[in-house]
């Protein structure tokens, strides 16, 4: 039986692209450099902030200038969580909605450190119903390794078997398994050009939040 779900954050819950891409921008620009496009920032956001640096300014990780670079990087997204520009994809709310109404626990499992999730989330009443939030630093360790999820179904009161965590990422599935429970892939998140979609070997693939309220609701007893 199906007792809870567990979300990855960005891509997944949240539009967060506007504020890395208004942030790198203005980085860019600072350092003399071409602004990007919203679009090519959507392909790194998923691999973290450190990807998104290295995509704006072209280089590798091994670049002595990336450190610094990344710091920066982040200390402009901290000041632009408080004006964030997050949204919530179409059909979140309902999502949410619909587990809180028929008893499922529900919770956030993201490789965000808390620093910037914590203040996010806040911004947010549709989070208010969350039973845990678990950031990598947390656990010391983010995903693929499945430490973080296996650290929410504890805070969740649940047996991994009995959850589904849900991401927009190969590792959300990867660390999904890892720990025990199916993974469940939205199309509608930043996802990488490789591998396809097709091939995360996720339980379940959905296109909109509705299909996902669908399934649950089916498993709600079968599971």
């Amino acid at each position: 039986m199906l007792q809870a779900v567990i979300f990855d954050l960005d891509g997944t819950l949240l539009d967060t692209e506007a504020d890395f891409t208004l942030i790198l921008n203005l980085q860019l620009a600072a350092h003399g450099k071409q602004p990007v496009s919203g679009a090519s920032v959507r392909k790194s956001v998923s691999a973290g902030a450190g990807a998104i640096v290295q995509h704006g300014f072209g280089i590798a990780l091994s670049d002595p200038a990336y450190p610094g670079l990344l710091q920066e990087f982040l200390s402009l997204y901290s000041e632009q969580i408080a004006i964030t520009q997050a949204t919530l994809f179409d059909d979140i709310d309902l999502l949410i909605a619909t587990l809180v109404e028929n008893g499922l626990s529900w919770g956030i499992m993201t490789n965000k450190h808390r620093r910037f999730s914590e203040p996010l989330l806040a911004k947010f009443e549709n989070f208010a119903t969350s039973g845990t939030l678990v950031c990598p630093d947390d656990v010391g360790v983010g995903k693929p390794d499945p430490a973080g999820i296996v650290r929410a179904c504890q805070q969740l009161g649940v047996e991994p078997g009995s959850a589904i965590y849900v991401g927009d990422h190969p590792r959300d599935i990867e660390a999904a398994q890892r720990a025990g429970m199916p993974g469940v892939a939205v199309s509608w998140g930043y996802l990488p050009e490789q591998p396809p979609l097709a091939e995360w070997g996720a339980e379940l693939i959905v296109d909109n939040p509705q299909e996902l309220i669908s399934w649950c609701m089916q498993n709600l007893v079968t599971r």
